[in-house]
């Protein structure tokens, strides 16, 4: 593994035995490794455009982090529901964001989310500081919600308080090679996953905007670039899925972030491959440190070593920044 920071180094991981292909590894850890028990409590904001999303909160007396699922994901992930069962032990308070329509409830306007629609994590931001005045604020983000929070702290939409530090885990910074990878072997079936969600929420969503796309060509999408290329891309104004992608992806943007920040991929991961990942140019910013394993698959990091390896070294690096100002 390698990083660009010698002040600060993650622990060596090692894949469990069982699980030292990438696919188990992302596959076993994403259905079957949840974290202990803990309670949660929902909160529903209302946005400027008319909308809302609701947020799900570990409450505590300690610092507050506010974490970022992946595509289609929520904070039922298990890799937030990880992250959330430890912030809930320690005491410290914890804010699982739901995207819009991944809460369980389908959101009000037509569209839901993409990974430069940073507004309603700004907005989260912005409350957690003004409850919590005197508290650090953490953040995190996992895999297309990594994308995002990059995107929110390198070019927020507005001004954001104060950040103490924040962790980039499994991110496609460059979002195109992702949804590549996702057309050849085995991670077809992840596309399968993504493409099934997407069509059925806007299923839902075609009775009340009936005229807003073409929705036969929406749904005959085989893929994530079919859905991209045909409606996405022209709702945004993009002359293409790739120029969308472009648009949105966060690496040329890193060097803007203001505050220590930790990221951590995977090289086998077979939804945010080495294609992904930053350039040396984009990590120039001394904020950044990037740190790679060769195993550990998306998202996951069960190793054999070391239980709940990823979080251990997420609360670490939160610890490590504590108390510089």
């Amino acid at each position: 593994m390698s990083a660009t920071n010698k002040e600060f180094d993650i622990d060596l991981f090692r894949p469990h035995h069982l699980l030292m292909n990438s696919h188990a590894q992302s596959i076993y850890s994403g259905i079957f490794v949840k974290g202990e028990p803990f309670e949660y409590a929902r909160k529903r904001f209302d946005t400027p455009d008319g909308d809302f999303f609701d947020v799900d909160i570990v409450k505590g007396k300690g610092p507050s982090v506010i974490a970022c699922h992946g595509f289609e994901g929520s904070s039922k992930s298990t890799h937030i529901t990880r992250l959330m069962s430890v912030l809930s032990k320690i005491g410290w308070n914890g804010y699982a964001i739901n995207n819009r329509s991944c809460s369980g409830v389908i959101n009000n306007n037509f569209y839901t989310y993409n990974a430069g629609q940073t507004e309603d994590l700004e907005q989260l931001i912005r409350y957690v500081s003004e409850k919590n005045s005197n508290l650090p604020i953490f953040l995190v983000g996992y895999s297309f919600g990594a994308n995002l929070l990059a995107n929110c702290i390198s070019r927020p939409k507005s001004s954001l308080p104060k950040i103490q530090a924040s962790a980039l885990i499994s991110g496609n910074y460059y979002i195109e090679p992702g949804v590549s990878a996702m057309n050849h072997g085995f991670s077809v079936v992840y596309q399968e996953s993504f493409v099934k969600s997407l069509i059925g929420k806007y299923k839902l969503k075609q009775k009340k905007f009936p005229d807003e796309v073409d929705y036969e060509a929406f749904f005959s999408s085989k893929t994530l670039y079919e859905i991209d290329e045909r409606i996405t891309a022209p709702y945004f104004g993009k002359s293409s899925a790739s120029e969308f992608y472009s648009f949105i992806s966060s690496a040329t943007h890193l060097k803007n972030i203001n505050h220590p920040t930790l990221m951590l991929n995977s090289l086998d991961d077979p939804l945010s491959p080495p294609a992904c990942f930053p350039t040396n140019e984009d990590l120039s910013s001394p904020n950044l440190n990037f740190f790679k394993t060769t195993k550990g698959g998306h998202v996951s990091f069960i190793s054999r070593d070391i239980s709940g390896w990823l979080e251990k070294q997420i609360i670490c690096w939160f610890v490590h920044n504590l108390g510089l100002s």
